[in-house]
């Protein structure tokens, strides 16, 4: 008969299995939670199962008007007679530093909203081919272009209260009215942040210091879930809810996103939303995926998207944008989001009266009229079977390819890598003039008309037998994400300023002074990570640490070369936030920290790559 094991052994593995279970649990518990947190819709019910139907009008329309009209709208990106070249100018607020209640005090009288003529608006985008819009009901200063019955929005003590429009009228329901009534689909934009209510995460301009203040987050999650109602049941029919925006600290039920959404749905049984609840412009917890001022550069497979992008730098009106783009180069922005996929949103900012830029109206206009002819081939279409061609874009729709041209091939011929039978190829301008089609090698060639009289992009339509079927095709011949900073394009500076030292062949070797550093002024319209490739050469053993810095992020990189030549390393990872693509420039610096050698590195260029 074996001996019992003492008690204090019995304990002891009793314990060890306890907190092996305990271990298992809290694993369990961990995957548990991050997996539910990941759940499109935050999990409710309703959304996933109604989403085909939901989107189809959006699929279809594949262009939209943005409207950023707002209290930052009177400021015209100044304050107090200093410009604000940050090219958000409703960010006005945060970048002067202005608290809530003298910015009320200021810009409320300016804003009268005196030539305000939403007919006008909402024909202006009619002509443009537009099919929905998207309006500011509130931005992120908290002040609401619609009459919210919110005790905080009618009187507080901050601002004296949200609403601004003007005795008698409510902007926002009289601007979403006039879309109504030219069959076009309507939107409301309500940002999640405030920076005046008291209880909110991000309030900027409390009249107390925020030592004094304890903000309540249930308190303004109930605010934001009684003003989402407001818009969702005071309006009549919302097609679209687009919130904005999230970060990793603030998002999902931060806002309390699930009882909101239990009840949009219902309210709004065919209403879109747009993923900024959370995190990551890219995200999928949504209906519609968001870049903002960049083009995802193979569109975002799996789910639908919309790029929102402006005519001149600013959403907000800003009397000192003048960066208007081309009316080629707004083309191009739009064609080459439609040919990925994706829907267009154009912003205009009208001004402090209500009245759009004549530039923008212009762009508009000439947009419109390219539209009238060549709609076919942007309603209801799909992302190109090809990858990037040199002389533009391509849409499709079943048995049907658009080519739009920008660049004229020099032979005047478009050869496609593609394998189907063309049964007809005509410019949509002149649908009876058929072009001639030959037959190469895996390809077809397409002759385009020797004299199109018309406004470009032309559009050539192929009628093919079957799905597109495309033969091997190269990569695109540009790579037009990467972003090349050339060492003979950097300042080399030091503290009194800028030093002589760079030369075309790169940085000049007698750069080892510690106090010297170089800087690259760059402007990144996408907000994420970026690997960071830098290429130079060698021509002894160096020794030495740099340190790389752009936005809020930093790192160190260490360089040991015993032989000569040119060299390529892959050195970090830089993070550019979403709120820093609102800067005028970016400023990377390289720093050198410590040098054990007696001679430097010549650099050649730093590469930052989207990851």
């Amino acid at each position: 008969m074996a001996l019992a094991p003492p008690r204090h052994f019995l304990f002891e593995i009793t314990m060890v299995y306890i907190k092996k279970i305990v271990v298992v649990f809290v694993f369990f518990t961990l995957a548990f939670c991050a997996l539910a947190q990941t759940q499109p819709y935050e999990g409710v019910p309703g959304w996933t199962s109604t989403k085909d139907r939901r989107m189809e009008w959006f699929k279809e329309a594949r262009f939209g008007m943005f409207i950023h009209w707002g209290l930052y709208s009177a400021a015209e990106g100044y304050w107090k007679n200093k410009k604000y070249t940050q090219h958000y100018a409703e960010w006005i607020q945060n970048w002067a530093g202005v608290s809530s209640t003298e910015y009320a005090a200021v810009l409320k009288p300016k804003f009268t909203a005196a030539k305000f003529k939403p007919r006008y608006w909402a024909k202006l985008a009619k002509e443009a081919g537009m099919r929905y819009m998207v309006l500011t009901a509130r931005h992120h200063e908290g002040f609401t272009l619609y009459n919210s019955k919110e005790p905080y929005a009618i009187n507080n003590s901050i601002t004296g209260g949200t609403n601004i429009s003007p005795k008698g009228r409510d902007l926002y329901g009289e601007t979403i009215a006039a879309f109504k009534d030219q069959g076009l689909k309507t939107g409301a934009y309500y940002s999640l942040l405030d920076w005046q209510h008291p209880d909110s995460y991000h309030t900027m301009g409390r009249s107390k210091s925020p030592g004094e203040v304890k903000p309540e987050h249930q308190v303004y999650k109930n605010y934001l879930y009684n003003q989402i109602r407001e818009l969702s049941t005071n309006y009549g029919k919302m097609d679209v809810l687009w919130v904005d925006f999230s970060a990793k600290n603030n998002e999902g039920e931060a806002w309390g996103t699930k009882r909101i959404l239990t009840d949009l749905i219902k309210w709004q049984p065919d209403v879109i939303i747009n993923n900024r609840f959370w995190d990551g412009l890219e995200n999928k917890n949504g209906d519609i995926g968001t870049p903002e001022k960049y083009i995802p550069s193979t569109g975002l497979p799996g789910m639908d998207w919309e790029v929102n992008h402006t005519i001149n730098e600013s959403y907000g009106y800003s009397a000192h944008d003048k960066n208007w783009k081309s009316y080629d180069k707004m083309m191009r922005l739009f064609l080459e989001t439609v040919s990925k996929g994706g829907n267009f949103l154009l912003n205009i900012g009208p001004d402090r009266e209500g009245s759009i830029p004549d530039t923008a109206v212009n762009i508009l206009r000439q947009i419109g009229e390219w539209m009238k002819v060549n709609k076919e081939a942007i309603y209801g279409t799909t992302a190109s079977p090809f990858q990037k061609m040199d002389w533009g874009f391509c849409t499709q729709k079943p048995g049907k390819l658009y080519l739009e041209v920008f660049d004229m091939p020099k032979d005047g011929q478009i050869k496609l890598p593609l394998s189907n039978r063309i049964n007809s190829a005509y410019a949509l301008k002149n649908r009876d003039a058929k072009l001639n089609v030959s037959n190469l090698d895996k390809a077809k060639a397409i002759s385009l008309p020797n004299h199109f009289k018309g406004k470009l992009p032309m559009v050539i339509v192929l009628e093919i037998t079957g799905k597109p079927e495309v033969s091997l095709q190269p990569g695109p011949t540009k790579n037009t994400n990467n972003i090349v900073l050339l060492a003979n394009q950097a300042e080399l500076r030091n503290e009194k300023g800028i030093k002589k030292g760079i030369n075309d062949g790169g940085v000049n070797p007698s750069w080892i002074d510690i106090n010297d550093y170089l800087t690259w002024d760059l402007k990144i319209q996408k907000p994420g990570k970026y690997k960071v490739l830098i290429q130079y050469r060698t021509k002894e053993p160096i020794e030495g640490t740099w340190g790389i810095s752009l936005d809020k992020t930093n790192f160190e990189m260490r360089i040991n070369e015993d032989t000569p030549g040119n060299k390529q390393k892959d050195v970090g990872v830089l993070t550019v936030s979403q709120n820093a693509i609102g800067m005028t420039s970016l400023t990377l610096e390289m720093k050198l920290i410590s040098l054990k050698s007696d001679s430097m590195i010549e650099l050649s260029n730093i590469t930052l790559i989207p990851l």
